[in-house]
């Protein structure tokens, strides 16, 4: 009988541990940030139309074919996409300006300039990709600094942006 006392004691005691471990797992788990819901993952990509663009400086590029526009964050009404959600993105500007034109564009976020590009031959081409850490609210534009025209073909200016990874993040 001894035996047996031993045993469901040592069972009992086994139980009591992982009884235990599994609350202290279960409160870990609830801690962990849970994914977001796909309707928080926003992306878009946006070219200029056949017809090009005549830009007036401080004007902002309105990229009007809209190729995506998860989220709807992008209004091709204004040229500017606002955050919906927090996170690092990556975000990317392309220009090609017409022969014997050259032009600069700024990619601005919330009046502050991220990047330049720079065109300043024949059919000259410039782009930039920047991964940033934004938060809901934040606006993000193209901007004309100088020149006057972009190239008719909407294949070689575009405007996109996509989340990467949600979530709070600082810019060093």
């Amino acid at each position: 009988m001894f035996g047996v006392f031993v045993t469901f004691r040592a069972n009992e005691t086994e139980v009591d541990f992982l009884s235990k471990r599994l609350t202290a797992l279960q409160g870990k788990l609830s801690s962990c940030e849970a994914e977001p819901p796909t309707s928080a993952y926003t992306a878009f990509t946006a070219t200029l139309s056949t017809n090009g663009a005549t830009l007036s400086k401080g004007g902002i590029v309105k990229y009007s074919r809209v190729l995506g526009n998860i989220g709807n964050c992008y209004d091709s009404a204004t040229g500017v996409f606002t955050v919906k959600t927090s996170g690092v993105y990556s975000v990317s500007a392309s220009m090609m300006t017409p022969p014997n034109k050259s032009s600069h564009l700024m990619l601005m976020k919330n009046g502050q300039i991220l990047v330049w590009l720079f065109t300043g031959g024949p059919y000259d081409m410039a782009s930039q990709t920047v991964n940033v850490a934004l938060s809901g609210g934040d606006k993000l534009w193209v901007q004309q600094h100088s020149g006057s025209r972009l190239h008719g073909n909407e294949f070689y200016n575009l405007f996109t942006a996509a989340l990467i990874k949600p979530g709070t993040f600082k810019n060093n």
